[in-house]
């Protein structure tokens, strides 16, 4: 009897370890489905970042006179200053350069 029940308790033993184990690996298959969903949306960002860098540089190696206006291509305007009433070249008719 003394055999039995010490086959019993160690058949006990693995049918637990198996459960475990088991378990264990249920767990790290729905981890491992949540990794990869989230490694799908970085992914996804970096194409994103990536698409906006190359538009970024493709605008900034533009060479000038290729269409569309830079900063750099625009003269200054000259400043408007209204006469003042009331002064002197005014109403004198004499204009100040």
């Amino acid at each position: 009897m003394k055999t039995l029940t010490k086959i019993w308790n160690w058949i006990l033993g693995k049918t637990n370890i198996d459960e475990k184990v088991m378990e264990t690996v249920s767990q790290v298959k729905k981890e491992v489905e949540v990794v990869k969903k989230q490694v799908n949306v970085v992914e996804q960002k970096v194409a994103e970042t990536k698409a906006a860098v190359k538009e970024v540089k493709k605008s900034a190696n533009k060479p000038k006179g290729s269409g569309k206006a830079s900063a750099g291509d625009v003269k200054p305007r000259k400043r408007y200053y209204p006469k003042k009433k009331g002064s002197s070249a005014a109403s004198a008719g004499k204009v100040s350069k």
